[in-house]
């Protein structure tokens, strides 16, 4: 038995299908009405293979450059039309609940509710929101910061007066004087 396939005409600019996409509201693969060709195919099998290959390493680099730059194309006004369009709020079966709201009113909302809410944390020794929480903790950094530079600047005036042989009278008197002048401060 002989089976010959003869194929005649095929050029890089051939359609040999329909190019598919997830239809969302349809729940199924529809065709975009965009063709493929012969020469996306070759095109595709490629650059699959140059980026896969680590023999040319500089043409890698480039394929790679290069196809980075074609998704970002594609994907930049699907996601600018994604930040800027509005969004649908669903419950847990999916069906739409209260009104259209946009990405940026959706980021503040979830940004209050953070800031709002409180540890919960069954034993957690801290008490009030996440952000009283957090502003107590950089104070007190700050502040435990300012007395350790503080004692530091004491310590060495003590090395210095004992160094120089004064009493520890005359020691307690300038820590004294040291301290109620930075009080007034």
């Amino acid at each position: 038995m002989n089976i010959e396939i003869k194929v005649n005409d095929i050029t890089l600019g051939t359609v040999v299908s329909q190019a598919m996409a997830w239809d969302e509201d349809e729940g199924e693969m529809a065709p975009t009405g965009e063709n493929v060709r012969v020469a996306d195919l070759v095109a595709r099998d490629i650059t699959n293979r140059i980026v896969k290959d680590d023999r040319w390493p500089t043409l890698k680099e480039k394929v790679t450059e290069i196809r980075s730059e074609e998704i970002r194309n594609r994907v930049g006004p699907m996601i600018d039309e994604a930040l800027e369009g509005e969004i649908r709020q669903t419950n847990s079966y999916g069906e739409v609940t209260g009104r259209p709201i946009t990405f940026r009113e959706l980021v503040v909302a979830e940004v209050k509710k953070v800031v709002n809410e409180t540890p919960n944390s069954y034993n957690s020794r801290d008490k009030g929101t996440v952000l009283q929480i957090a502003v107590r903790s950089e104070v007190q950094k700050l502040l435990s910061a300012a007395v350790a530079e503080e004692v530091a600047k004491l310590d060495e005036m003590i090395r210095q007066q004992v160094a120089e042989g004064i009493s520890e009278n005359t020691i307690a008197a300038l820590i004294a004087s040291q301290l109620k002048q930075q009080s007034q401060s």
